[in-house]
């Protein structure tokens, strides 16, 4: 595993720590694949250090997906994360969220969101600053 800064950007995500929460924001994507759902969940992960966060996920750019990532997602992708706000659009990417809270969240608090105050709201009550 490497080191990276609190803010970094691979070819399909950015990420950035700030007050305490993780925000993944998803470079537009026609599919989001296994690949993909791979690389994000590992940089994720390497960003965070081995240090639970409470994560803000934007996905209002992400068109589909197949099944194969959102599989991976609903078992691998809920590591080290104390709760989950999506930001969705409505209809087209809250289609897709809701196959996720039916499989994936578990235990996690998550919420869907169609603006970055709701879920600052929702999420800092799980920041450990």
């Amino acid at each position: 595993m490497f080191t990276m800064r609190p803010d970094y950007e691979n070819a399909y995500a950015e990420y950035r720590i700030k007050a305490g929460i993780l925000f993944l924001y998803y470079k537009p994507q026609a599919c989001l694949t296994l690949h993909i759902a791979e690389q994000v969940v590992h940089d994720r992960l390497a960003l965070q250090t081995g240090k639970a966060y409470p994560v803000y996920c934007d996905v209002r750019t992400i068109i589909d997906s197949d099944k194969e990532a959102r599989d991976y997602l609903s078992r691998m992708g809920n590591d080290l994360i104390h709760a989950l706000a999506f930001r969705v659009n409505y209809p087209v990417s809250e289609v897709m969220m809701q196959f996720y809270l039916k499989n994936g969240t578990g235990k996690i608090p998550t919420q869907l969101v169609v603006d970055i105050r709701s879920a600052y709201s929702f999420l800092k009550s799980y920041s450990n600053l």
